[in-house]
């Protein structure tokens, strides 16, 4: 039988699971270019959806009258299910900030096992629950028990809320006033929803609180349309100062291929502009293509910036020559075929490039140059 009690739970989780099944068709009826950050949250909201439907069928075992022995297995692998991706969330934030704020590359050996070894011992303790019962215990009569594991599990997971409000503070002068009083809001909902259930294991308001917080970081993070150029799709000029500032602020090394169409001004003679956008649309295609990690960036009429992070100069100057011969082949839209002559230019971090002024510096550099090829921070 259901109690009172039970049905508010039940409604409850079912406004987390609506909150939860609402971001993931967001997600899915927005298109974007899918890189591991975007992929993280993904994960996250999925997460969230499998926790809210994990509750609420838990909810629906406790009702129903069943054979002892099945209603046992299934409670179990139901709070199975719930524990091991419920505390998957806190790390899944914290590495998602760390890809956000930029500064994973500065988590690498010793680092990067110390922040993810809690994680793993908090799966293990889950995984390993029947057997050790560390987390819960259901006895014959179903009745279900915290063990003392719940809650240096919980402590796990405060910790790796701390570290991602920590990369959050370090990238916090780069965020808009309404982006910071957003976070603090979110963070602060789910910091109360997961201590209530926490201290009080009949509330069940964490999943809620953590939907919730999971929709305001897609509106505010994860939206990038700010940061686009309406027609190419590539990233603006703005989204370029944005993340340059971020890379040059934690020293984050990269390389960068500048494209110019030198042809611009005859092709717009030829082309409208709405044909002229779509060729350059085809041109940020195919520089998105040569891999999902690197960034495009439009950053005038007829130039765009290809930026690879933490990639060798031997790679780089590759990228460039592959590049250059693209540009010798003629390009294809609406079965219109066009030729676009381009000059490449190819420079890093490692040839000095420490600020914005010595970047566009490098840009302009090559303007004099006339080199069958693409140009190397050298030759400039």
């Amino acid at each position: 039988m259901f109690s009172d009690q039970t049905f508010g739970v039940i409604a409850f989780n079912l406004s987390a699971l609506i909150v939860s099944v609402t971001c993931i068709i967001y997600k899915l009826i927005i298109p974007s270019r899918l890189k591991f950050r975007n992929r993280l949250f993904n994960s996250l909201i999925i997460i969230l959806a499998i926790d809210t439907f994990s509750a609420i069928y838990g909810e629906i075992i406790r009702g129903y009258d069943m054979v002892p022995e099945t209603a046992l297995f299934l409670r179990n692998l139901n709070e199975m299910l719930y524990f091991a991706t419920h505390f998957a969330i806190a790390p899944i934030v914290a590495r998602y900030t760390m890809l956000k704020c930029g500064v994973e590359h500065k988590i690498r050996g010793l680092g990067a096992i110390a922040v993810h070894l809690p994680f793993v011992i908090s799966e293990l303790m889950i995984l390993t629950n029947p057997w050790f019962h560390l987390i819960y215990t259901i006895d014959d009569n179903l009745v279900y028990s915290r063990e003392w594991g719940v809650y240096l599990v919980y402590i796990i997971g405060g910790l790796y809320f701390i570290l991602s409000a920590i990369f959050i503070f370090l990238y916090w002068d780069l965020l808009k006033r309404m982006e910071q009083i957003a976070l603090i809001y979110f963070y602060i909902l789910v910091l109360i929803g997961t201590l209530i259930q926490m201290i009080f294991s009949n509330i069940s308001c964490e999943l809620l609180c953590d939907a919730i917080g999971a929709m305001g970081m897609m509106l505010i993070l994860e939206n990038d349309d700010d940061r686009r150029d309406y027609t190419t799709k590539a990233y603006n000029k703005n989204a370029l100062i944005n993340d340059m500032m971020i890379a040059f602020k934690y020293k984050r090394p990269f390389d960068v291929i500048f494209i110019d169409i030198l042809n611009e001004e005859i092709l717009r003679r030829l082309h409208t502009y709405a044909d002229y956008e779509k060729i350059l649309s085809e041109v940020v295609k195919f520089l998105k293509s040569i891999s999902e990690k690197y960034d495009v960036y439009r950053v005038g009429v007829n130039s765009f910036f290809l930026v690879c992070p933490e990639i060798s100069e031997k790679k780089a100057k590759k990228i460039a020559e592959e590049v250059y011969e693209r540009f010798k082949e003629f390009w294809t839209y609406g079965g219109r075929i066009v030729t676009l002559n381009a000059r490449i230019i190819q420079a890093g971090t490692e040839d000095g490039i420490t600020d914005i002024d010595k970047l566009f510096k490098a840009h302009a550099g090559g303007k004099d140059i006339d080199k069958d090829g693409p140009i190397f921070f050298d030759e400039l």
